[in-house]
């Protein structure tokens, strides 16, 4: 691939502008953010488009992608910190981590590129939206998956535009989020008034007035008087399984006004023992309670030990437990990888960054659960970037435990405003604690429409570090069409639009391109 000098430089900055689409830039300046977005989008097109064959689109993509992923995905490098290896390998190992996992991302912007330059030019600037939308899908699934930083979290910082997900969910809004900012493409082409600009245009102004009517239908929240305290321990990863970690959580929980509280929730591990199976810990947590109140908690258990009691399961857990103790247990469905087991374990010679050796064990589905006047959907962690949640229709509240710890800020932002996708998604409140999250946003409730709640700091008189907040929980509003259906019209969109626009057969040939 052969570009001149200058041509280097503007592919350099317009790469590096797309990383700055994502959290937390767009949360500080949301409209510059959409306008890097654009152009980034609008000149990966462009690319395309003069590409000779498509073999140079794909390397054009590739290094455009990976320009922008290497800034927005930076946080990966934070983990491997945490491994128990010499720091001069670990910091030739982290660079090299999260070159490779960006350009495996990457792959997925690349076949969409080669799919776009085999269509005629009438057809271009649709296929590559369609496209591009496709291979997110692809790769929020394939390997277990990961949809992180899709193109439609650019509206993150902009809720009007963030409702269009009550209809579509986060891949239809990356299919209009790229149809409507490759805008510019069509004014260099001289094509804004053709048929495509017109309906760009109208794309916009009705995801434009279609957040506006939902915000101004839905924004006289109204809320329960159940009261919640939420608890971000800021316990650094080294000492997440301290036993001494125990006595930090119960006071930062009994700060005044504890005995209002209806439910307080700790984040993901803060417990480090095994509530089921150490009877003096599982009393002791549930000692936190008032008469009426109850505590969610994280905490790693063991499960299915043979008779020699080395071969077990570890499980990424949550309990809700009142004055009595234990009354319900989720166990993690959807497992990180490398982070709480290594896939391919026989091939890759890679630890995962959690303690220990052993992998976890997968949980088994996700599914709600009754307790006392609450129905509630929880989630651990890396489950809540996943799309599609099917929340059932009386489900009041999402629970996400979380343990942040392990990210750089960068990440930590990315993680809650995905959060935040979900909630409008499904029009249901969410309840986020997270160790060590996002600046005082570790503990946030989001409200259906994607806000983060007026919490009231909790402030005690000792003066251990960690943030505590109360809220009254937000009530759900009505279930959401995208609720109903989830990503099946995504699906059949994306089936059709396939159909009419080019022949399955030219894909293959990777010279040949059509005028």
């Amino acid at each position: 691939m052969k570009i001149h000098m200058n041509k280097k430089l503007k592919f350099f900055i317009v790469g590096i502008l797309g990383g700055f689409a994502y959290p937390p830039f767009n949360l500080y300046f949301p409209v510059f953010s959409v306008v890097c977005l654009s152009l980034f989008l609008s000149y990966m097109l462009y690319l395309i488009d003069v590409s000779k064959s498509a073999k140079t689109a794909f390397w054009r993509m590739f290094w455009l992608t990976e320009i922008s992923y290497l800034i927005s995905f930076s946080w990966i490098m934070k983990p491997f910190f945490f491994l128990p290896e010499n720091l001069i390998i670990i910091l030739l190992v982290a660079p090299i981590g999260l070159f490779l996992l960006t350009a495996l991302l990457t792959l997925f912007i690349e076949f969409s590129g080669i799919i776009t330059f085999k269509v005629s030019e009438g057809k271009r600037y649709f296929t590559f939206a369609l496209s591009l939308t496709f291979f997110e899908w692809v790769r929020s699934w394939i390997f277990t998956g990961l949809p992180w930083n899709q193109f439609s979290l650019v509206w993150s910082g902009i809720p009007v535009f963030m409702q269009t997900l009550s209809l579509v969910g986060s891949f239809g809004l990356t299919f209009l989020t790229i149809f409507v900012l490759s805008f510019p493409y069509l004014i260099y082409k001289k094509s804004w008034k053709s048929k495509t600009g017109v309906f760009v245009i109208i794309t916009f102004v009705f995801m434009l007035i279609f957040g506006l009517v939902r915000i101004n239908k839905y924004q006289e929240s109204k809320y329960s008087d159940f009261k919640v305290r939420l608890i971000d321990p800021q316990v650094p990863q080294y000492l997440i399984n301290n036993k001494n970690m125990v006595d930090k959580y119960i006071n930062l929980a009994h700060r005044d006004g504890w005995q209002d509280v209806d439910l307080f929730v700790f984040s993901e591990t803060s417990s480090p023992f095994d509530l089921t199976n150490n009877g003096y810990y599982e009393m002791l947590y549930s000692n936190i309670n008032n008469e009426k109140s109850s505590l969610i908690v994280g905490f790693n258990r063991y499960d299915n030990f043979d008779e020699f009691g080395q071969n077990y399961d570890v499980y990424n857990s949550l309990a809700i437990l009142d004055k009595n103790g234990i009354k319900h247990v989720y166990d993690k469905h959807h497992l990180v990888p490398f982070g709480e087991y290594i896939p391919f374990k026989k091939l890759l010679p890679f630890k995962k960054f959690t303690e220990g050796t052993k992998d976890f064990s997968e949980g088994s589905e996700k599914k709600s659960i009754n307790h006392f006047s609450l129905k509630l959907l929880p989630l651990i962690c890396y489950e809540i970037i996943f799309s599609e949640l099917s929340v059932p229709e009386d489900v009041d509240v999402i629970v996400n435990i979380s343990n942040d710890a392990w990210f750089g800020d960068l990440g930590k932002s990315q993680h809650l405003e995905i959060a935040k996708f979900r909630a409008v998604e499904e029009g249901v409140p969410i309840i986020r604690v997270a160790n060590f999250g996002y600046k005082d946003l570790g503990p946030s409730v989001i409200s259906a429409l994607g806000y983060i709640e007026n919490g009231k700091i909790v402030v005690g008189k000792d003066d251990m570090t960690g943030i505590v907040k109360d809220f009254v929980l937000p009530l759900r509003i009505e279930r959401t069409l995208f609720s109903k259906t989830g990503n099946l019209l995504f699906l059949i969109f994306c089936f059709c639009g396939f159909f009419f626009v080019f022949n399955f057969y030219q894909v293959f040939d990777f010279n040949k391109k059509n005028k």
